[in-house]
C-alpha cells in the first residue's frame, strides 16, 4: 500500500481529471434549459433522457394515481449520493462514533451494499499484488470484489469463538493477532508494499 496520502498510485491515477470529469464540470456550470438557458450546453455523454421528461411524467402520472415525480428522480444523481442523505449521514456519523471532528457530508461517498465499496477501496488504497488483514469469520462476498478489481489478496485473521484465559470476549480482535496476520501476510509475500 502507497504512503503517499493513503493512495494507492493506480488510486491517485484513477483520480486524475478525465475528460469525462472536465466536461461534466463545464456543462454543470451551464447546462441547457429551454426557457431559462437556450445558450447552455447540452450534456450528450450521459445517458439521460431529460429532453423527454413531460412524456414520461405524463406517463408516470396516469399509472401513479396522479401523483407527481420530480424530473430529478428520473435523471442521474450525484454519483457521491444525495445531498440531503449525505448531510443525514454526516450527522448520524458524528453523533454515533462520538466523532473528534464534525463530519461533513463532502467527505460522505454513499454507495450500493458493502461489496461495491470494497471494490471501490481496493481499487483506490491498494496496488495490484497489496494484501489486506481482515479478521475471520467474515462475509466471504468481500474476497472475489478486492481480488477481481483491486488485485488485492486477503490475508486472514483467525479469531477464536471460545474465550481463552488472556480474552475476555470470544471472536476478539488484538494487536497480536493482527502482528501475527502480518507477519503470515510477510512470510507468503502478500505485502508487496507495507
Amino acid at each position: 500500500m502507497a504512503a503517499e496520502g493513503d493512495m494507492s498510485a493506480r488510486g491517485r491515477r484513477i483520480g486524475d481529471d478525465s475528460a469525462l470529469d472536465c466536461s461534466s464540470s463545464i456543462y454543470e456550470a451551464d447546462p441547457y434549459d429551454e426557457c431559462t438557458n437556450p445558450q447552455g450546453i447540452l450534456n450528450l455523454g450521459t445517458s439521460e433522457n431529460k429532453l423527454c421528461f413531460d412524456l414520461i411524467e405524463e406517463w408516470f402520472n396516469r399509472r401513479n394515481g396522479g401523483k407527481s415525480i420530480a424530473p430529478d428522480l428520473l435523471q442521474y444523481s450525484c454519483v457521491q449520493g444525495i445531498e440531503s442523505f449525505r448531510e443525514e449521514i454526516a450527522k448520524f456519523l458524528t453523533d454515533y462514533t462520538r466523532a473528534p471532528k464534525t463530519l461533513h457530508s463532502e467527505e460522505i461517498i454513499i454507495m450500493n451494499g458493502c461489496c461495491s465499496i470494497f471494490a471501490a477501496l481496493s481499487m483506490v488504497l491498494f496496488d495490484p499484488g497489496d494484501g489486506y488483514l481482515i479478521p475471520t469469520p467474515y462475509y466471504g462476498g468481500v474476497n472475489p470484489y478486492m481480488d477481481l478489481y483491486g488485485e488485492v489478496k486477503a490475508v486472514h485473521v483467525n479469531l477464536d469463538s471460545k474465550i481463552s484465559e488472556y480474552e475476555s470476549l470470544p471472536f476478539r480482535l488484538t494487536v497480536d493477532k493482527l502482528e501475527a496476520g502480518m507477519q503470515h501476510a510477510k512470510e507468503k509475500v502478500c505485502f508487496a508494499t507495507f
